[in-house]
């Protein structure tokens, strides 16, 4: 009897460990991978892969709830959106339009919005009831997105029309078109100043709208094919992934103008984030089936992470330890 009481407390205690959570405590990476429709969680802290799990079809751009500790994610293969909630384990799929490549969170957490490339739309998720509440026309081959928190708007690229819808996420109505370059791609704010970052991939250029007036600001030459950028608040200076020249253009915020540009720093460098715990930037290598973790000071490689296949982590794909335990 004593003997079996004994196996049991053992079993608990396996149970107990095996079921807490590994990634609490650290600043964790999520690394959507287009080639083998994985997404791979890396734990910064550790510099390691730690799990990977399959989340639909081709899968590029994603979101995150820090608070709440909630991973959103577009597949345009399979026309849905991937919702991984840490904090229950919870797993499911929400239909979206056809070939969903943009995802960002709405400012009060209730909605998901999806811009669907073929459908020239924007989906309004709302993620805890499963189903789309509305869609919104927008301009033709819709992809990134950014959300002004502050002023309830969204910002979204239209490709192949040459400029960014405005919305409006207390109506949900589109209300202005702001023209900018050539085939913008990624949208992205920097919470911490007035403007909204566009990449114009086929004129290789950023474009700097402000968000007060919604007006452009300026055109930026930057590196071939700009993907995506990563805003150092702490140094007021962006991060600008350039996908053809293998390079990161680092942009001054204040002055709207290139600083310099590191080269050679992976083939194909996509996805682009900052932690600053580990005082570190992740760069997403498509072409080379990896990340890359640079020092945040000086930008040498600290360590080259292998994904599982074809790593883009479009969007803002890290989750800080500052929101993880709460």
């Amino acid at each position: 009897m004593l003997k079996k009481i004994k196996i049991f407390f053992i079993f608990v205690l396996i149970d107990s460990t095996i079921l807490s959570n590994p990634i609490k405590d650290n600043d964790i990476a999520f690394i959507t991978n287009q080639e083998s429709s994985k997404l791979d969680v890396v734990d910064l802290k550790k510099k390691e892969k730690i799990f990977e799990i399959d989340v639909g079809l081709k899968p590029a751009a994603i979101d995150i709830d820090n608070e709440n500790k909630v991973v959103f994610i577009a597949n345009p293969e399979s026309n849905n959106v991937f919702i991984y909630n840490l904090k229950t384990d919870e797993r499911y799929f929400v239909e979206a339009g056809k070939s969903p490549m943009g995802i960002s969170l709405s400012h009060d957490k209730k909605y998901v919005f999806v811009s669907n490339w073929y459908d020239n739309t924007v989906s309004v998720i709302n993620y805890k009831k499963r189903k789309v509440e509305k869609i919104i026309p927008v301009g033709q081959s819709p992809a990134g997105m950014a959300l002004d928190k502050k002023n309830k708007k969204l910002y979204v690229a239209n490709r192949e029309d040459n400029n960014v819808s405005l919305i409006d996420t207390i109506t949900l109505k589109e209300i202005k078109k702001i023209s900018v370059e050539k085939a913008p791609f990624g949208v992205f704010t920097n919470q911490s100043n007035k403007n909204i970052y566009v990449t114009n991939v086929q004129s290789h250029s950023i474009s700097v709208i402000d968000k007060t007036n919604h007006e452009l600001l300026k055109n930026i030459k930057v590196g071939k094919w700009p993907y995506q950028v990563a805003f150092n608040s702490k140094k007021n200076i962006g991060y600008v992934s350039n996908q053809r020249e293998n390079s990161i253009s680092i942009l001054d915020l204040k002055k709207l103008e290139i600083i310099e540009t590191k080269k050679d720093v992976c083939e194909y460098p996509e996805g682009i984030d900052i932690s600053y715990i580990e005082k570190i930037i992740v760069v997403a290598c498509w072409f080379e089936d990896s990340i890359i973790l640079l020092d945040l000071d000086d930008l040498f490689i600290v360590k080259r992470i292998p994904m599982s296949g074809g790593p883009r982590a479009f969007g803002k794909f890290i989750m800080n330890r500052s929101y993880v335990n709460k």
